[in-house]
């Protein structure tokens, strides 16, 4: 990698999430060179607390900041309300973290985390406007170099490389590439689709602001165990940790909706019997307050409602995503049922569908089933493959949970069963399928 530009102090200010941020924080305090004991996480909170109180400006002050961004994360407005180029949102970051691990409340860490990509994102994609140079990016493409750098990402400005009389600004090490691109959906992602040469990958601006964005998705993600007991109560006893804990749980109860949804059980763990692998990871991902994919959304609408589920049962798969918006929401999934515009109820996508999206998890180690890869087993032996998630795979699944119930009823002395409800019930699914 070549040899990295250090990044101005206003870097830092505006992205928290950068390498090195704690240092520059430390600095401004005066107290890098202190001994580690003064500046032991719990004292190192004392003193932040201390540094940024203030009342007479309360935007300025560094509890209220905290307390109104949760609040945002609560709310599902993915936005900060307060200033993002200072001092005061570099010491936020760090406390956010720590508050959140000790909160262990995945929702509210996945909606931080994309309140801070979303802001990287239109900040790399912003402007500025001078007399003398007119409207040109706030950013240039060395200056986002440099912040990949940073986060480790082998990426180089190449600003006369046409390739197809398309100019390609930016080359990335295929490695570095993968890394980032493997979390995001879509064909254009996948590497076979790129512009690959000599081990490098071409990149248009856009594209390189996007992995950039994927990559502060995942890094601020807070890390739930990294507080030992010990250590969590000595910083819930901190008089400011103590007051914004207790706002927070206010915050959750009024918008309880978000965070207790009827769909997810209480260890977060989903078992629906006739859910498919794919439905199930999607409602999983979603418990966790994960944003889920354009692809993702229409998937799991497709399913409920082609399953006889409600409209509102439908729009409340929704309600823990970090941008979750009711009336947004609302109006999709009635268009998608078919009660507004056309009135077309859009049926559920084919197999073959979710697997170009990437959705299939048939071999998941934790959703996957062994139906989805075998097929439905007939009484000749042979199998029947599953081609959609509702039609096979919830006729099949029925046929097999039936089969293991007959194999659990009593037999009498003779060796017969004692009751032919399982074999009813099976002719009786068969009959359904056969109807259909």
């Amino acid at each position: 990698m070549p040899s990295q530009t250090p990044l101005p102090k206003q870097y830092f200010y505006t992205f928290p999430w950068l390498n090195g941020s704690s240092e520059i924080l430390l600095e401004d305090m005066g107290l890098l060179s202190q001994s580690n004991e003064a500046t032991s996480v719990v004292n190192m909170i004392k003193k932040l607390f201390t540094e940024f109180h203030n009342l007479d400006q309360v935007e300025n002050d560094l509890e209220y900041r905290i307390t109104e961004f949760l609040k945002q994360c609560a709310e599902s407005k993915e936005k900060f309300t307060t200033s993002t180029d200072d001092i005061i949102h570099l010491a936020m970051y760090p406390l956010l973290q720590i508050i959140l691990s000790l909160l262990g409340n995945r929702i509210l860490g996945n909606a931080m985390a994309n309140i801070y990509a979303k802001h990287c994102q239109e900040e790399l994609r912003s402007h500025s406007t001078s007399k003398q140079h007119g409207s040109r990016n706030k950013y240039n493409d060395y200056q986002i170099q440099s912040i990949c750098h940073n986060l480790g990402l082998e990426c180089l400005v190449t600003p006369r490389n046409m390739i197809d009389h398309i100019i390609y600004p930016f080359q990335m090490d295929f490695q570095s590439y993968l890394s980032v691109a493997t979390k995001l959906t879509g064909d254009r992602w996948k590497l076979i689709n790129r512009i690959f040469v000599k081990g490098k990958v071409n990149l248009i601006r856009d594209d390189v602001i996007l992995l950039l964005r994927e990559m502060v998705r995942n890094k601020t993600k807070p890390d739930y165990k990294a507080i030992d007991p010990e250590l969590k109560k000595k910083i819930e006893d901190i008089p400011e940790i103590s007051q914004i804990l207790e706002r927070v749980e206010k915050i959750v109860e009024q918008n309880s909706k978000k965070f207790t949804s009827s769909l997810f059980i209480a260890d977060e763990k989903i078992e629906y019997e006739l859910f498919p692998p794919c439905m199930k990871m999607i409602l999983f991902r979603a418990s966790q307050g994960e944003n889920l994919s354009h692809n993702e959304r229409l998937a799991i609408a497709f399913y409920f409602l082609n399953t006889n589920h409600s409209i509102e049962e439908t729009v409340d798969i929704f309600r823990t995503i970090p941008d979750f918006d009711e009336s947004i929401a609302r109006y999709q999934v009635e268009f998608a049922a078919g009660s507004r515009g056309k009135g077309k109820k859009y049926k559920m996508y084919n197999c073959a569908k979710l697997r170009s999206f990437r959705l299939c998890k048939a071999d998941d180690p934790k959703f996957g089933d062994r139906l989805c890869i075998q097929g439905g087993k007939r009484k000749d032996g042979t199998f029947q493959p599953i081609k959609n998630p509702i039609n096979d795979y919830v006729f099949w699944k029925k046929v097999e949970l039936q089969r293991i119930h007959r194999s659990q009823i009593p037999t009498t002395l003779d060796g017969s069963k004692t009751s032919q409800t399982s074999q009813d019930s099976v002719s009786s699914v068969h009959s359904e399928k056969t109807k259909k």
